[in-house]
């Protein structure tokens, strides 16, 4: 078995899925276009061999376009190789049907859809020129005459392709999008989370804040401010692996002390927000005194007798005209219990240390 790198592996199974979705779609497709073809041709008394050659086509290429493309080396290029293929036989038994209106109406609508639905418009503009292609190739064959005449069997043995065939697209179609969705809505929350703390960045911290100061005009809700005491000397002491376990650790902490309604996540590189919606100032003060203490019991390998701590800012959302007004008071407040001696809970209004 070959080996292939994470990142080839990814390439690979996007194209065997690709390949697979066109495969089945083909032999699909085939299957159903032959029946009323089939009819169209015996009713204007076609040779053996254009019978033979739609056989071919329907139950003998779309195994032999697989086995093409598993092959090449490019399998996504030898595919789009196959649809132009379809495309040629599409437009040569459109040809051959004298343009029967409803088969050829049926089998050159899907042809669209399906080429618009695989490669956009650029597939769709060299599908039209292949299918023209084997039209014109194909059409003096047949005396240049049309057929207009859709006899009561080709109009039942066109139903099938015209319903089933689309349903089947469109629910491969759905696969798809769902699948498109699924993997936009992991981007999105990639982009909004740091993956190395697993807590909200600054970018989705400002939508919450927005959304809570909102909702704090009917009731009211307070905001934390968390700064690492220290971090700084934690690097340069014990190298920068110490100060991410400490960042690590405390992170951990904010997700499990806090509840369900509140929100932590990342300010600044060693600065956290915990917004506490529908609680008071006193109730906010006693789930910081929570986080002071369980951050107390952070050790660090290096040093038995570290012992890390927080500063910690309170604002209540009152008599702010918006949320930057109330996150900048809440900073403020950190500010003061820094440049009192951390390892301690401040608001506007009062500051206490942790014994």
């Amino acid at each position: 078995m070959p080996y292939y790198s994470p990142g080839e592996s990814l390439v690979r199974e996007r194209s065997d899925r690709f390949l697979r979705r066109i495969y089945f779609m083909r032999m699909l497709g085939t299957f159903l276009c032959f029946f009323p073809i089939l009819s169209v041709l015996l009713e204007r008394g076609a040779s053996w061999v254009a019978v033979t050659l739609l056989t071919l086509n329907a139950f003998i290429w779309p195994h032999l376009a697989m086995l093409i493309s598993q092959r090449s080396k490019q399998p996504n290029q030898a595919e789009f190789r196959n649809l132009a293929f379809d495309a040629i036989a599409g437009g040569a038994w459109v040809a051959q049907m004298g343009v029967c209106l409803l088969p050829s109406a049926v089998l050159t609508s899907i042809l669209i859809a399906d080429r618009f639905s695989a490669g956009g418009w650029q597939l769709l503009r060299r599908a039209a020129l292949f299918y023209c292609i084997g039209f014109i190739v194909c059409w003096p064959f047949t005396a240049l005459t049309f057929y207009t005449t859709v006899t009561d069997r080709t109009l039942w043995l066109t139903l099938p392709l015209s319903t089933i065939y689309i349903i089947a697209f469109s629910a491969a179609n759905y696969s798809i999008s769902r699948k498109l969705r699924d993997k936009q809505h992991e981007l999105e929350k990639s982009a909004l989370m740091d993956p190395f703390l697993g807590l909200p960045n600054r970018r989705l911290l400002d939508r919450r804040l927005m959304l809570e100061f909102e909702r704090s005009k009917h009731d009211l809700a307070c905001l934390m401010v968390l700064g690492v005491d220290d971090l700084k000397m934690v690097n340069d002491l014990f190298g920068r692996e110490a100060g991410d376990y400490v960042l690590r650790s405390v992170s951990a902490i904010l997700r499990q002390e806090t509840g369900q309604n509140d929100f932590p996540a990342i300010l600044g590189s060693d600065e956290f927000v915990v917004i506490l919606p529908g609680i008071s100032e006193e109730e906010a003060y006693a789930v910081g005194y929570r986080l002071l203490l369980k951050t107390s019991e952070i050790r660090l390998s290096q040093d038995e007798g570290f012992q890390c701590s927080l500063s910690i800012g309170v604002a209540t959302s009152k008599h702010h005209e918006n949320y930057n007004q109330w996150l900048a008071t809440a900073e403020r407040a950190l500010v003061n219990v820094k440049r009192n001696g951390k390892n301690s809970i401040g608001s506007a209004g009062r500051a206490e240390a942790v014994a």
